[in-house]
């Protein structure tokens, strides 16, 4: 519905448009995926091979007592159990689990 100039009427609008769905990077705007530590409270983001931060959770960059094993060519394969992956949002950790019944400001 609009509504036109003279503001006691309003008129329907048609529209041939599909309605618009947020994709999926937008939703996750402001989120950085991190990893944290469970014993300790530490959190990294994620960093790809060169150090540039990551889009995506990658291993590359986490500490070496983090990584429980490596591949051939010395890439974390595998993380210790006190490892947890999620997203950084300002100061604040979400775990996956935080995604499914967020507190969602404003």
């Amino acid at each position: 519905m609009q509504l036109s100039r003279d503001t006691t009427e309003s008129a329907a609008v048609s529209t041939s448009e599909t309605p618009r769905r947020l994709a999926p990077a937008a939703v996750m705007a402001g989120f950085l995926p991190a990893f944290r530590h469970l014993e300790t409270g530490e959190v990294r983001l994620c960093k790809m091979e060169d150090g540039r931060l990551s889009r995506e959770h990658f291993l590359d960059g986490l500490p070496d007592h983090w990584v429980l094993d490596r591949d051939q060519k010395g890439r974390p394969a595998s993380l210790v159990y006190a490892i947890e992956p999620g997203f950084v949002r300002g100061i604040d950790f979400w775990s996956l689990g935080d995604f499914t019944h967020p507190a969602l400001d404003g």
